[in-house]
């Protein structure tokens, strides 16, 4: 089965993605993907630190997040330079599902979405789901999201 798709920025929203994300592969028999991004800059030098630094950042959150859930389902994760809603669309093609934080209130766009969000809907390959801020609903609630 293909992984669920996690997209962690470090944010609260993004940390509940994540924490629903876990029990929900296990009840599917899936894997779980985490990706983080940094943005590319000119300089490889700088860019490779910022990947460093937010590697880091992303083994934490995802050993905080597994160290929660009993029984959790194995977890890779990986950062990379780029911009977020290009990475997570490119590798929906190879996710059963995509799990993101909602972005809040914003007062450009959409009034729960964000860009990121937005984009992976639009274009992504599979299918998408947006928790939205607050403590995360347990994954058994959600009646029809089917696994690919």
């Amino acid at each position: 089965m293909r992984p669920v798709l996690v997209g962690v920025d470090g944010s609260d929203q993004s940390r509940q993605a994540l924490a629903w994300a876990l029990p929900y592969a296990v009840s599917v028999g899936a894997g779980v993907e985490a990706i983080m991004t940094v943005p590319k800059t000119q300089d490889a030098a700088e860019t490779a630190a910022s990947v460093r630094a937010a590697e880091v950042e992303l083994g934490r959150i995802v050993d905080d997040a597994v160290s929660a859930v009993e029984q959790a389902p194995s977890v890779s994760y990986e950062v990379v330079p780029g911009d977020p809603a290009v990475v997570l669309v490119n590798a929906s093609s190879n996710a059963a599902l995509i799990v993101l934080g909602s972005h809040g209130m914003s007062t450009i766009s959409n009034p729960v979405l964000g860009s990121v969000s937005t984009a992976c809907i639009r274009m992504g390959s599979c299918p998408v789901l947006v928790i939205p801020s607050g403590k995360p609903e347990s994954p058994d609630l959600v009646a029809d999201v089917e696994p690919v």
